[in-house]
C-alpha cells in the first residue's frame, strides 16, 4: 500500500504566538510550512517546510509557492495570525486559489489612510486626520491648527505602537519628532496625524465563515498607561467589563464594517474605543489578534478556540458553534512587569511563578545581558504573563502574587 503524501498548511510568521496555532493545524492533521525572515526563528524546526523570507515580501512568498508547488507540496490553506502580514497571506492564498478575503481588502485594512479615507465615505465616525510624507511635512502647522489638541501621532503601516505618542497640549517640536519618527516606522514611509478619542479601548474579535456566516468571536479590555503621552498596553482583562449592550453596539459595528467593505471570509479584528457617543473603531484588520489573546487569554477564560476556527476556514471547512462558547466561565489577566532601564543582570522566580495557583502563561521577550529602553512602545516590555481565576478578583489576586515570585535585576 502507497502511503498518502501529506496535506500542507502555510504558517505566515514564525515567532512565538504562531506556535499555537501551529499546535492547532497539526490536530487537524495538516504538515506545515513556514515563512519568516528570521532564519532561526522558534517555529524553524516546527515545520518540514520552512524558508526564511521577510514577512512583507509579497514577491518572494509566491516564488516560494510556485517552488513548493512544482515539487508536488499540496497546499490546503494560508493563515497569518498574530502577525501583522495579512496582504501576504491574501496574496499568496489568491495566487494558490485559497480560500481567503480578498487582497484589495486586506491592502485596505492594512492601510491607516487607506482605511480612515473608507471608514469617511461609508458614513462611519472618524477622528479629524492628515497624512504626512517627508515631502510635506512643511504643511504641520497648519494641520496642527485644523486639527487641534489633543492631538495623536501613529505610523501608517506598522504595529506594536511604534511611532506613536499622544499630545495633550501644544508641543510643535515634539508633534514634529514624533512625525518624522512615525514616518521612519512605517512601511509607506507615512505618519498619520489625527484629533484624539477619549474612552476605554478594546479588541473585537469577528469571523466570518466559510458560507459568509459573521460570527463574533469575543471582546478584550485593553488597558494603556498614557500619562507620558506613549500608548503603553499595560494588561489585558477577558471577559470584557463593557455592559452586555455596549458590546452589542461594538459587534454591530464590525459586522456593518465588515459587510460595507465586502469582507465575507475569515477573520475581521477591530481596535475600538468606547467613547461617551459609542464606539469608535481605531482600526482594523483581517487576521487574528496578536498580544496573546487569541492564541492564550481568551482560552484560559473562555476555552473558546478561535485559532481553530480561522484554520478550517483557511481550508474552505466549516466549523461547530461549540468552539465559539464559552465553556469555563473564569477571568483571565494579561500583565507585564516594568523594571527600571538598563542591562538586566539576573532574572529569578519564573518556575516558583509557574506553580503558583491561577498559572496560565509567560513569556519573556528580553534574557539576563539585554538593555531595556525607556518604554516609548508595546515592543519594548520585557514580558507578558497570562493567569486565570474563578472572578477578577481572584485572577488579580493570582497575578500580583505570580508577578511578585519573579524578581528582575536590572
Amino acid at each position: 500500500m502507497i502511503d498518502q503524501e501529506p496535506n500542507y498548511f502555510w504558517i505566515i510568521g514564525g515567532g512565538v504566538l504562531q506556535l499555537p496555532l501551529i499546535e492547532e493545524v497539526k490536530k487537524l492533521n495538516y504538515e506545515i510550512i513556514v515563512t519568516d525572515g528570521d532564519a532561526n526563528c522558534i517555529c524553524k524546526n516546527k515545520a518540514p517546510y520552512f524558508e526564511a523570507i521577510d514577512i512583507f515580501n509579497i514577491d518572494e512568498h509566491i516564488k516560494y509557492a510556485d517552488a513548493l508547488v512544482n515539487k508536488g507540496v499540496a497546499i490546503k490553506g494560508v493563515l497569518a495570525a498574530g502577525i501583522d502580514a495579512p496582504e501576504t497571506m491574501t496574496r499568496v492564498a489568491e495566487h494558490l486559489n485559497l480560500p481567503s478575503v480578498s487582497s484589495d481588502i486586506a491592502h485596505l485594512v492594512n492601510n491607516k489612510e487607506l482605511f480612515r479615507k473608507e471608514m469617511k465615505k461609508i458614513g462611519v465616525p472618524s477622528p479629524k486626520f492628515h497624512i504626512l510624507t517627508k515631502i510635506n511635512i512643511n504643511h504641520l502647522p497648519s494641520i496642527i491648527d485644523e486639527i487641534g489638541y489633543p492631538l495623536i501621532v501613529k505610523n501608517t503601516s506598522s504595529s506594536g505602537s511604534r511611532g506613536t505618542k499622544i499630545f495633550y497640549a501644544p508641543d510643535y517640536d515634539g508633534v514634529h519628532s514624533m512625525v518624522q519618527e512615525a514616518i521612519d516606522v512605517s512601511r509607506s514611509k507615512k505618519a498619520l496625524i489625527e484629533s484624539l478619542w477619549d474612552g476605554s479601548e478594546h479588541t473585537v474579535e469577528t469571523l466570518f465563515d466559510v458560507n459568509g456566516k459573521y460570527h463574533r468571536c469575543f471582546i478584550t479590555d485593553r488597558l494603556f498607561d498614557k500619562s507620558d503621552g506613549f500608548a503603553l498596553e499595560t494588561g489585558l482583562v477577558h471577559p470584557s467589563k463593557l455592559t452586555n449592550d455596549e458590546q452589542n453596539e461594538m459587534y454591530l459595528l464590525a459586522e456593518k464594517v465588515s459587510n460595507e467593505i465586502g469582507i465575507n471570509h475569515g477573520a475581521a479584528k477591530f481596535d475600538m474605543i468606547q467613547t461617551e457617543d459609542g464606539p469608535r473603531i481605531i482600526e482594523m484588520t483581517v487576521r487574528l489578534s496578536g498580544g496573546f489573546d487569541c492564541q492564550y487569554l481568551v482560552p484560559a477564560a473562555t476555552g473558546k478556540n478561535i485559532l481553530k476556527a480561522a484554520s478550517l476556514t483557511a481550508t474552505g471547512k466549516s466549523f461547530g458553534n461549540k468552539l465559539l462558547e464559552d465553556t469555563k466561565h473564569r477571568v483571565a489577566l494579561s500583565e507585564s512587569i516594568w523594571p527600571s532601564p538598563g542591562e538586566i543582570t539576573k532574572i529569578d522566580g519564573i518556575e516558583t511563578a509557574k506553580g503558583l495557583k491561577g498559572f496560565e502563561y509567560i513569556y519573556f521577550r528580553y534574557d539576563v545581558g539585554d538593555t531595556i529602553v525607556r518604554y516609548t512602545d508595546c515592543t519594548k516590555r520585557v514580558c507578558f504573563i497570562i493567569v486565570s481565576g474563578n472572578n477578577y478578583i481572584e485572577a488579580k489576586e493570582n497575578m500580583a502574587a505570580i508577578k511578585n515570585a519573579i524578581r528582575i535585576t536590572v
